[in-house]
């Protein structure tokens, strides 16, 4: 039922093909910022018919608490995600520093580049430090917990499709790289460094 009713979500969504498709994707953990994005968007002026923001994952919000031409569309498969990657504008990482908790470098980056995605990504998102997404190059890059500054790129980019299409054209370039056998082998050469595996291994 429920991937009949996200599929049926994403169909609706197509049809109603708002100018401006803005992405959140992540699970319900404090780190990954949502309360600042949705202050964010509420500080942008963005909403219907023109603009709207997903939020793909798991989480106990109360959806009336969100804003205007903010949806949820739940959990995914990767199918369905991909879809939803086709379909946007731009992903937006709103990572912050907690406490205890630094994000790593998430993959949702590297899926969205790979689909010519520009992302928006706080200083606190693992693939912003870790130098894939890199500002003014293949998407922006605010402060971590600044509303307002994370507000100004998504009018940015809004208001922009130039841009959008530049950033975007870069980040599939820049992911390009970035596919889950580099990744295997990177492992394996790390292993084989260190004496943990053998050459043949990679």
């Amino acid at each position: 039922m429920k991937r009949i009713l996200s599929t049926a979500l994403l169909l609706g969504a197509i049809a109603a093909a708002p100018a401006f498709a803005a992405l959140n994707v992540g699970r319900p953990a404090r780190y990954k910022g949502v309360p600042e994005l949705l202050g964010a968007w509420r500080l942008s002026g963005l909403g219907p018919p023109e603009a709207t923001l997903t939020l793909v994952g798991e989480s106990e919000a109360d959806d009336q608490a969100l804003p205007s031409g903010v949806v949820r569309a739940g959990r995914l498969d990767p199918t369905e995600l991909r879809n939803f990657y086709a379909g946007s504008d731009v992903l937006v990482m709103s990572a912050i520093q907690t406490r205890d908790f630094l994000e790593p470098w998430g993959l949702v980056a590297n899926e969205a580049m790979h689909q010519r995605l520009p992302v928006i990504a706080t200083t606190a998102t693992g693939a912003a430090t870790g130098g894939l997404v890199r500002d003014g190059r293949n998407g922006l890059v605010v402060p971590a917990g600044d509303a307002a500054a994370l507000a100004a790129a998504l009018r940015t980019l809004h208001e922009d499709p130039a841009l959008r299409e530049r950033l975007g054209a870069a980040a599939a370039d820049d992911a390009a790289a970035h596919t889950f056998a580099a990744w295997a082998d990177g492992v394996a050469t790390a292993l084989v460094s260190v004496g943990a595996g053998r050459e043949g291994d990679r």
